[in-house]
């Protein structure tokens, strides 16, 4: 017999905390609640790692910023673990040839020409966005600058810059969804940060393990991998590793939308929902962290920020980072804002990249990215120079992980407007929660939100 009130959540990553939070905090009527969790750990996507050889710093192998404008992310943060950290990022693009230049968050870091292109973009969509959904998703995301008018090799920096946010090249995505992600605010014609603009304070894992204690961690079962669901008008039963079972009036299902076809459902839910699931991919993200003896990348400018209404003039800091044609694709130093003699880089390596960097021999690995960075600034290192700085490595490649089959999902052009309204579509008392049908997709605010919208919808 299901208990009366019970909601068994599916996942314990940032989605499923964030409804079992709700659940637990919200006014009114306090429902039991029960989590299961495939892996031996909580947390799903997000992962915080720390070096044997240097404890006291940490870096993220999973989901890592907070955007300024994800309000229930910063809120959630302040509440639980304190203020965010401030952590952007400079931009600087190296071709092999000259020495790479950083470009401080908020300086436009293309052509003039494309500049110009990207204003009126801009403009049109907020005056015709709903209008432009159906065509800007049909078309994917080099397309749709191509045919603005970007030149090739702005189209070739966009490639290297917007490829880390979707995991794939923007030659695979859909034109709405990168759209609605760089055209987000009203009147800010450069999205100065791609949403990078904080950090969880201590690591975001300190954010889960305070979510989980405000939830009881007699309420989270680890180990627990969901084989079946059987649904009746009433009540859900969850079959957990083929034998044993959890039941509840509702259920929170907050697993990639690419696991719910492992999942045997007793009856099938609708055919629009599996097919989706089928159909929708999920990119493919390695994350490479190599602990350094020293930090040997070069020290950034603080960026000058004057207040528009005082007219006050501050100075913010932010971190190093470049983008390469080689190994190391996209670097950047996770420990910016962190103390201490040594330091952390990590290569974060998209679509085919991803793979290949994620086949390379790890010892190899770790000195190339660091000598890439060296040659970045025209440091003439060699093999022994990187041996002396490369201490240890740590690699997390998302698109061989068996519970999650990917980093995030990844929707190709036409797939937004066909296949999101069938995932996120509740099932009776079956809700769905994942970044993967957020309107922040792809991002830990996109989690949370969903999280809360599934819990809101269960009667108190």
């Amino acid at each position: 017999m299901a208990e009366a009130g019970k909601v068994i959540i599916i996942g314990a990553g940032l989605a499923g905390l964030a409804a079992a939070y709700r659940l637990k905090t919200r006014a009114g009527r306090k429902r039991q609640i029960t989590i299961l969790e495939a892996r031996d750990r909580i947390g799903g996507r997000v992962l915080t790692h720390h070096f044997a050889g240097a404890p006291d710093l940490h870096c993220e192998l999973g989901g890592e910023w907070i955007g300024s404008d994800h309000d229930e992310m910063l809120k959630l943060c302040e509440k639980l673990v304190g203020k965010p950290v401030n952590h952007q990022f400079g931009n600087s693009f190296w071709d092999q040839e000259s020495k790479a230049e950083i470009i401080p968050p908020g300086e436009w870091c293309m052509s003039a020409e494309a500049l110009t292109v990207w204003t009126n973009l801009s403009k049109k969509f907020w005056s015709k966005s709903k209008q432009l959904e159906n065509g800007l998703d049909k078309l994917d995301w080099w397309t749709v600058l191509k045919n603005e008018g970007f030149a090739h090799d702005d189209l070739l920096r966009r490639d290297l810059m917007d490829g880390t946010d979707f995991g794939e090249s923007i030659r695979m995505n859909s034109g709405w969804t990168a759209a609605t992600e760089y055209l987000s605010s009203p009147g800010q014609i450069v999205n100065d940060t791609d949403e990078m603009d904080f950090k969880v304070p201590g690591g975001n894992s300190k954010l889960i393990d305070a979510m989980a204690r405000k939830i009881g961690r007699d309420r989270i079962r680890i180990n627990s991998p969901v084989t079946e669901i059987h649904r009746t008008a009433r009540s859900v039963k969850v079959v957990v590793a083929g034998c044993d079972t959890e039941s509840g009036e509702y259920c929170i299902c907050t697993v990639p939308a690419r696991c719910l076809t492992d999942i045997k459902w007793r009856p099938a839910p609708p055919v629009a929902k599996l097919h989706a699931a089928e159909r929708i991919q999920y990119a493919r993200i390695t994350k490479t962290a190599v602990l350094c003896s020293r930090r040997f990348w070069p020290k950034t400018v603080p960026r000058k920020i004057v207040d528009p209404k005082t007219k006050r003039t501050s100075f913010r800091k932010y971190g190093y980072s470049v983008f390469t044609s080689l190994a190391s694709d996209y670097v950047f130093d996770s420990t910016f804002g962190q103390s201490g003699p040594k330091g952390i880089l990590c290569s974060y390596a998209v679509g085919d990249k991803a793979d290949d960097i994620a086949a390379s021999p790890q010892n190899d690995l770790k000195y190339w990215i660091v000598q890439d960075v060296a040659r970045a600034q025209k440091r003439p290192w060699c093999q022994s120079d990187s041996e002396k700085v490369a201490l240890e490595i740590r690699q997390q490649p998302w698109q061989a992980d068996h519970f999650m089959k990917g980093a995030y999902a990844f929707y190709r052009p036409g797939q937004w407007t066909a296949l999101r309204d069938p995932l996120a579509e509740r099932w009776g008392n079956v809700l769905f929660a994942g970044e993967h049908i957020a309107d922040w997709q792809g991002f830990m605010e996109g989690a949370v939100e969903t999280g809360y919208a599934a819990a809101d919808k269960i009667p108190k």
